[in-house]
């Protein structure tokens, strides 16, 4: 009788199935736990290449490397400035009027600036005005100031009758007028407006002259226009305290003897109301100077007498007047101008593009001279000269000296040359 064989018995068959299912089990959970902890092939390249290229990371320091020492003496001991009398509240340095008379009055030079020594300079605070309030905002500042602001009694008393500015209670009233806009600054824009494209964007600086109160620089900005006002010091305080005051830009200045502070060619427009300068005196040097800082193509307005002396004047002063106009034509002539218009007491003339034709007329007839060796862009302290500012060569007569510029506000990011 045959031998069972014992590998075929039920149980050994069904144990041994238990064992390789337990043996399968077991090695799943150890490879599943060698790759939680060893890190795949790619990360182990990039590890072992950073070892390579000896990566480290450097311990981070938390502690603080700045101080700043105490002060020494308590803050109580130290010496502060102290204010200065009352009547300086108004005070200007290089514009004092008490050092005014250190220097000649000839073409208004002791009007000029001039600056103290620094031994002279006051040690103190210049203080507010009593009662200072904050001013109005723009555009009510236009026609509204605060009068403890600016306590110029004798100035609104004096300019009153001239409908510059008047006081109604405790403001400063600027009407729509003047002795320079008899029908209003509005209808004194808009008739310009007539000869000078104020809207187009071609025009975005001005500078008008002998300012007052900056009425004029204060209604151009309904054009997208920005004036710097320019006007001395006179006997009836600062003037352009009240620009300033209204929001307006300002500075005090006068043509003398030394150039206006500012480079070449910083003006679209010029502008001058009755603003008595003598433009037809030493040579034509003050209107030389304008030319100066005249963009090519640049306008300059001229308002008042002697303008308008047809209209205005009688007897023996039409002649003095007209003689006087005559000479303003042909000093524009001789800085090769062309007027644009004149209409009752404005005339508008317009600076050149280049100075092709303005060189070679200069050989032919007597006109003024071009500067030679002289910086255009000098303008602190630098004396006027008679002669005119070379524009930029250009090789055609059509061409604009220096270049094009664009029309504003394109002009703030893009320069066309």
């Amino acid at each position: 009788m045959a031998k069972p064989n014992p590998l075929k018995h039920p149980l050994l068959k069904y144990f041994i199935s238990i064992l390789l299912v337990s043996l399968s089990y077991i090695l799943g959970i150890y490879n599943n736990s060698n790759n939680s902890t060893s890190p795949p092939l790619q990360e182990q390249k990039q590890s072992l290449n950073c070892h390579k290229l000896n990566f480290s990371l450097s311990v981070l320091d938390f502690e603080p490397h700045h101080t700043l020492p105490l002060p020494r003496e308590p803050l109580k001991n130290l010496q502060f400035f102290n204010f200065c009398p009352p009547n300086f509240t108004n005070y200007c340095p290089c514009h004092d009027p008490s050092r005014e008379t250190d220097f000649t009055a000839e073409r208004f030079f002791s009007r000029e600036r001039h600056c103290p020594e620094p031994y002279e300079k006051p040690q103190c605070l210049v203080p507010r005005p009593d009662a200072y309030k904050r001013p109005f905002s723009w555009p009510k500042s236009r026609d509204y100031a605060w009068f403890k602001n600016l306590p110029f009694k004798k100035l609104s008393e004096v300019k009153k009758t001239q409908n510059r500015v008047r006081l109604e209670g405790d403001l400063l009233v600027f009407p729509d007028g003047g002795t320079s806009f008899r029908k209003g600054v509005k209808s004194y824009v808009d008739e310009i407006k007539r000869f000078v494209p104020l809207r187009s964007g071609s025009i975005r600086t001005v500078l008008d002259v002998g300012c007052g109160v900056a009425s004029f620089g204060a209604h151009v900005m309904d054009y997208n226009i920005l004036t710097m006002s320019l006007a001395p010091s006179d006997k009836h305080e600062a003037q352009v305290q009240l620009a300033l005051e209204r929001g307006v830009p300002a500075m005090l200045g006068i043509l003398s003897i030394h150039r206006l502070p500012f480079p070449s060619r910083s003006f679209d427009m010029a502008h001058c109301a009755r603003c008595l300068v003598q433009w037809t005196k030493y040579d034509g040097l003050y209107l030389m100077e304008i030319d100066r800082v005249l963009r090519p193509g640049g306008y300059w307005i001229f308002s008042g007498p002697p303008i308008n002396w047809k209209d205005t004047y009688k007897g023996s002063e039409v002649g003095a007047q007209e003689l006087e106009q005559a000479r303003l034509e042909d000093l524009a002539v001789r800085l090769c101008w062309k007027k644009v218009a004149e209409k009752g007491a404005i005339a508008v003339w317009r600076k050149p593009n280049n100075h092709i034709h303005c060189i070679i007329k200069s050989r032919i007839w007597k006109s003024a001279r071009f500067c030679i060796n002289s910086d255009p862009d000098a303008g602190w302290y630098k004396k006027m000269e008679p002669c005119i500012t070379p524009l930029l060569n250009v090789t055609d007569i059509h061409d604009i000296s220096g270049g094009s510029l664009e029309k504003w506000p394109k002009r703030l990011k893009y320069f066309s040359s």
